[in-house]
């Protein structure tokens, strides 16, 4: 990912979440050199159709972000951009990958559980979120694979 992606990942970000991150957030995720990619389809490489970004500590990664258009999701890309992250994760002696992810995404936790990710914890009222017209908060799950 680079500062010329960013309208591109903004676009993305809005049509995947009810509160999505702030042009801002990105540019903070690229000053600090995290893990920031683009995802691109083979026949058509300048096309972004979603974005990941991981954010390395001493021994784990912290997947902040992944977002795939809406129409391209379910067809395995989120599935083989993490299989990537981990196949670099191991590369770089990182010993786990920890995220959050909503409560109510099913379609995510699905994946997850598919990669073989575990529940490790809860961290309550986490995401903003509506229900109706009125406000709340929704609990974040706390996942992590172990790489070794």
């Amino acid at each position: 990912m680079q500062h010329l992606d960013l309208e591109h990942v903004r676009t993305i970000e809005s049509a995947c979440h009810l509160h999505p991150w702030t042009m801002k957030n990105f540019v903070d995720c690229l000053q600090a050199n995290y893990w920031n990619y683009v995802l691109c389809l083979d026949a058509s490489p300048e096309q972004v159709i979603g974005h990941c970004i991981v954010m390395p500590g001493v021994n784990e990664l912290h997947l902040l972000n992944i977002s795939i258009m809406p129409e391209y999701q379910r067809h395995r890309i989120a599935y083989q951009a993490l299989i990537a992250i981990e196949v670099m994760a191991k590369e770089h002696g990182h010993e786990k990958i920890l995220l959050e992810v909503r409560a109510s995404n099913i379609a995510a936790l699905g994946l997850y559980g598919k990669l073989h990710y575990q529940m490790i914890g809860t961290r309550k009222n986490y995401y903003p979120s509506k229900i109706g017209s009125e406000s709340h908060r929704e609990d974040a799950l706390v996942m992590e694979k172990a790489l070794k």
